[in-house]
C-alpha cells in the first residue's frame, strides 16, 4: 500500500476536477436578482479554433419571470410549464411585462415532454396520458378552450418521447419534429435505438408521412427547420462531421447531403435556428455557425453574464436580440434574459487556472452578474496545454516571471515555494482595508494553519479536517503523538499498526503522511528542509512496514471486531463525526496523526484555493472576487470558513430536517454510512457531539497540502529504501540533499 509516485494524486485530482464539473450545481447566493436591470459586459476575445474576429461587447438584461419552469416555449408569447400542488400547469405570459396572463390546467394525467408553436401562435404540447403517445394542439385565439389531440402513427411501442420542435411552411404543411426510443429488427432479433422522426401534417392535420433518421454509427439529428428559401432541411452530426440534408415532401425522400466546413471537432447542444445558419453552446459558450460563409464564431461567454448551460431551458434569436430562459440554479425560478449588442463598462479582471473547475467557474459566473464595476474572465491553462503537467508549468512560470493573471488558483502547483518570494500578495492586507470582512471573521484556528509566517496567501470558502480517531482505550486520550508513541500505545492493545485503517491505493501511505505533516520538514521562508531527523526516519519506517488490515471484513465490521482500532480520513461535517462515532461504539477519540508537535490533525481546503497576483495592476478588482468567492462560494461541501456560517451550519446540524411530499412527511437522515452488513444513519446532532467538533477545529494546527516536486523527490528515493536497494539513512540524506537543492533553485 505504497505508493510511491506523485501521478496518482494527480489523476485523483483530474478526476474530480471533471467530475465536478458535471456534477449537480446550486448557487448558494443570497442576493436577489434585479426583476429587470441593464448590465454591460464586454465579451471576451474568440477561442482557439474560431475566427478571430474584433471582440464584441453586449449588454445582458435579466427579467426574472414568476415561477421555476421545467420546459418553456419562447415565442410571441412566453409559455411554460410547471407543477403546482399535483397538478401540471402550462402560464402564459406577457412579453412586454413579463407576468403570467393566463394559467391553464393541462389534461389529467399527462406527462408532458415538449412544447413548440407554429407560425399562427397556435400551441403545440407532446406527452404520454394513459400509456398512449400524443400531441395536443391548442387554440391561442380561443384561450386553450379548443384543444386537439393528435396521435403519433407508429409510436405505439415507442418509449422516451420528446417533442423537440414545430414548423409549418407556406404550403400549409405542419412538421412534428420528436425523438423517441424505436424498435428496430436485426439479424440476432429486436433492438432499441434512440430515433428522430419528423411527422409531415397536412391542412387537415393527417399524416402524410414520417421521416426517421437514427442515431446509430455516431449519427444525431441537431436541428430540424424551414431554411430560408421555405424547404424543411435537417442538421446532422456523425462521425465526419455536420451535414445539411432537405426533405422533399412531394417525394417522400431526403436530397443529398451537404457537409458543413470547420465543424468537426464541435459539440454543439442548445441550438436555434438564425436567418443564415445556428446558435449554439459548446462548452458554455454561445457560438454560431453561418451557412454563406462555412464559418463558426465564439459569440460570447456564458459564465461571464452568470449563466449556465445546463441550465437554459430556450435559446433563441429575434431580429438582433439573443434570448436565453434559464432555471437560475437552485435560486426557485426562471429569468429572462436577452443580450443584444452596446458598449463595455466593466473593468476585466482575469483568473488564471490550471484547469477550469465548477466552484470556480460557477463563483465568476454570479461575480459577473451581480458586480457593478468588474468582470472576471478565466484564463485555462489546460485548454492551452497538451497535458495537465504542462499547464501547470505554464502558470508556475508565469507567476513567477510577473505575468500571471490577476487572481491565481494555486490549487495543483507548488505555491508553498512561491509564497516567499513576494509573487502573491497578503490577503490580510486586503482585510485590513475592507469594511466587509477583516480577519477575526473568519475560523481563526483555520487561517492560522494555512498562514505562513503571518501572512495569508491563498484562501477557500470551505475547509475540512485530516486526523486520526478511534477507540478512546487505545488513545488514552493522547494527541499529537509520535510514531514511537503510536505504536506503544497499539502495543498495548495487543495491536501493531496494521490495526490501522484509511489508507488506500488512492491515498498512498507515505504522501498521505507527508502531506499531513510537510510544514514540519520545510522552511518555506528560509528555502531550508530537515529529512534526516529522527521523525521523518520513523515515517519512512512506518510507510515501509505498514501492510493494511485487509482481513476480508467491511471497515465497519473490522472496528466492531476489534480487528481495525484505530482509522485516518476526512472530518468535513458534524455527520461524518456522529457516524464515527457510532462505528466506534461511541467510544471514540481523536489523537491525530503521528506529528513531532501540535495535535496531528490538519486543515485542507474544500474548495480551489486563489490567491492574488502582487504583480497584478488591479488587485482592487482581484480583492473584490476573492472576497466575493469567500463571502458566497460555500457549496454545502465541507465547513464553511467564514465563522457566522460556520455557526449557521453548526446549528443546522441539530435541527431536525424533514421531506414533504404530496401524500406524507418524512424524517431527513443527516447523513449515511453503509457498512455492507448494516447501514448507520445519523440524525441531528447533540449539543455534545457539535462541542467535540468545534474542539477538533480548533485543535488544529497544520496544513494538509501535497507539494508535487518535493513529494516526487521523497517517493523516487523511498522506493529504493522500500525495494532494500538502499538504507533508511541513506535514503534520508539523499531526499534532503535533493529537496535543499530544489528549494534553493526556487528562490
Amino acid at each position: 500500500m505504497r505508493g510511491y509516485r506523485f501521478a496518482g494524486i494527480l489523476s485523483l485530482f483530474l478526476l474530480l476536477c471533471f467530475m465536478t464539473a458535471c456534477g449537480q450545481r446550486g448557487t448558494g447566493k443570497e442576493q436577489g436578482v434585479p426583476s429587470a436591470g441593464a448590465e454591460s459586459t464586454p465579451g471576451p476575445q474568440p477561442a482557439p479554433g474560431f475566427p478571430q474576429e474584433e471582440a464584441l461587447s453586449w449588454q445582458a438584461r435579466y427579467a426574472r419571470l414568476e415561477n421555476p419552469y421545467t420546459q418553456v416555449l419562447a415565442a410571441d408569447v412566453l409559455y411554460g410549464i410547471y407543477t403546482r400542488d399535483g397538478l401540471t400547469l402550462l402560464d402564459s405570459i406577457d412579453r412586454e411585462s413579463l407576468t403570467v396572463d393566463g394559467t391553464f390546467r393541462l389534461p389529467e394525467g399527462i406527462s408532458p415532454s415538449g412544447l413548440a408553436a407554429d407560425r399562427d401562435g397556435n400551441v403545440y404540447l407532446l406527452g404520454r396520458q394513459e400509456g398512449r403517445a400524443g400531441i395536443w394542439k391548442f387554440d391561442a385565439e380561443n384561450g386553450f378552450r379548443n384543444q386537439m389531440e393528435m396521435e403519433l402513427e407508429d409510436a405505439s411501442r415507442a418509449d422516451e418521447l420528446t417533442l423537440r420542435g414545430v414548423c409549418t411552411d407556406a404550403r400549409g404543411y405542419l412538421y412534428v419534429w420528436c425523438h423517441m426510443m424505436v424498435p428496430i429488427m436485426e439479424d440476432d432479433g429486436e433492438v432499441w435505438c434512440y430515433a428522430d422522426r419528423v411527422y409531415v401534417r397536412d391542412g387537415q392535420f393527417q399524416t402524410v408521412y414520417y421521416e426517421e433518421i437514427r442515431d446509430v454509427k455516431g449519427t444525431q439529428v441537431l436541428l430540424f427547420g424551414i431554411g430560408g428559401d421555405g424547404t424543411p432541411r435537417f442538421t446532422v452530426k456523425d462521425r465526419e462531421g455536420i451535414y445539411l440534408q432537405e426533405m422533399d415532401v412531394e417525394r417522400r425522400e431526403r436530397g443529398e447531403a451537404l457537409r458543413l466546413e470547420n465543424f468537426t471537432d464541435a459539440r454543439p447542444e442548445h441550438m436555434a435556428s438564425t436567418a443564415d445558419g445556428f446558435l449554439y453552446c459548446q462548452d458554455n459558450e454561445l457560438c454560431e455557425y453561418t451557412y454563406g460563409t462555412q464559418e463558426r464564431s465564439k459569440v460570447l461567454s456564458l459564465s461571464t453574464y452568470g449563466v449556465f448551460a445546463a441550465d437554459i431551458l430556450s435559446l433563441a434569436k429575434r431580429g438582433d436580440v439573443i434570448e436565453i430562459i434559464d432555471n437560475h440554479g437552485d435560486a426557485g425560478y426562471a429569468e429572462l434574459i436577452s443580450f443584444t449588442l452596446g458598449t463595455a463598462e466593466k473593468e476585466t479582471v482575469t483568473l488564471g487556472v490550471v484547469m477550469t473547475t465548477q466552484d470556480l467557474e460557477q463563483t465568476a459566473a454570479e461575480f459577473n452578474r451581480y458586480s457593478d464595476r468588474y468582470r472576471v474572465e478565466i484564463v485555462d491553462y489546460f485548454a492551452q496545454a497538451e497535458s495537465y503537467e504542462e499547464a501547470a508549468s505554464r502558470l508556475n512560470l508565469d507567476i513567477v516571471t510577473g505575468k500571471a493573471p490577476d487572481i491565481i488558483a494555486v490549487s495543483g502547483i507548488d505555491y508553498s515555494m512561491l509564497c516567499e518570494k513576494g509573487v502573491l500578495a497578503d490577503l490580510y492586507e486586503f482585510m485590513g482595508k475592507d469594511g466587509d470582512i477583516s480577519r477575526d471573521m473568519l475560523v481563526q484556528s483555520v487561517v492560522k494553519a494555512c498562514e505562513s509566517h503571518g501572512k495569508l496567501y491563498s484562501i477557500a470558502p470551505s475547509f475540512q479536517l485530516h486526523s486520526m480517531w478511534g477507540y478512546s482505550d487505545v488513545t488514552e486520550g493522547r494527541t499529537g503523538v509520535t510514531f514511537e508513541e503510536l505504536q506503544r500505545l497499539l502495543a498495548n492493545s495487543g495491536k501493531d499498526i496494521n490495526a490501522i485503517a484509511g489508507f488506500s491505493a488512492d491515498e498512498p501511505v507515505l504522501t498521505n503522511l507527508c502531506s499531513a505533516s510537510m510544514d514540519e520538514f520545510v522552511d518555506w521562508e528560509n528555502g531550508t528542509c530537515d529529512f534526516e531527523g529522527e521523525y521523518f526516519s520513523s515515517l519512512l519506517l512506518f510507510a515501509k512496514e505498514y501492510a493494511g488490515d485487509y482481513n476480508g471484513m467491511t471497515h465497519g465490521e473490522s472496528i466492531m471486531r476489534w480487528e481495525t482500532v484505530l482509522s485516518l480520513g476526512i472530518i468535513s461535517s458534524v455527520a461524518d463525526y456522529q457516524i464515527q462515532k457510532a462505528l466506534y461504539g461511541d467510544k471514540i477519540s481523536f489523537i491525530g496523526y503521528p506529528a513531532a508537535e501540535g495535535s496531528g490533525t490538519s486543515v485542507a481546503f474544500t474548495l480551489s484555493e486563489v490567491a492574488v497576483n502582487a504583480a497584478s495592476a488591479n488587485q482592487a478588482g482581484a480583492w473584490e472576487f476573492v472576497k466575493f468567492y469567500l463571502l458566497h462560494g460555500y457549496d454545502g461541501r465541507g465547513f464553511p470558513v467564514v465563522e457566522e456560517q460556520f455557526e449557521q451550519v453548526l446549528a443546522s446540524s441539530m435541527r431536525e430536517h424533514y421531506s414533504i411530499s404530496q401524500d406524507r412527511v418524512e424524517k431527513m437522515s443527516n447523513g449515511y454510512y453503509d457498512a455492507g452488513s448494516f447501514i448507520i444513519y445519523v440524525y441531528e446532532a447533540s449539543r455534545e457531539e457539535v462541542d467535540a467538533v468545534i474542539a477538533l477545529v480548533e485543535s488544529a494546527g497544520n496544513r494538509y497540502k501535497t507539494c508535487p516536486a518535493i513529494q516526487n523527490i521523497i517517493n523516487e528515493e523511498a522506493e529504493m529504501y522500500f525495494q532494500g536497494q538502499a538504507d533508511l539513512s541513506r535514503t534520508a540524506e539523499k531526499i534532503q540533499s535533493r529537496v535543499s537543492l530544489l528549494l534553493q533553485e526556487s528562490r
